[in-house]
């Protein structure tokens, strides 16, 4: 997820921003078993956004 806010500056174009807020986010799986195995999850590097 990420922050973002609007800034319209006088010359009247505006933009997206950054914002440095703190966000977070839950989520809940309900499953029944039995189930298929689960595929293997990418390493942190592969998934981290710069």
């Amino acid at each position: 997820m990420r922050a973002l806010g609007w800034r319209m500056p006088l010359e009247g174009k505006g933009r997206y921003i950054a914002l440095q807020g703190d966000i977070a986010s839950t989520v809940f799986w309900y499953q029944i078993e039995p189930h298929i195995a689960f595929s293997t999850l990418p390493s942190f590097e592969y998934l981290e956004v710069i």
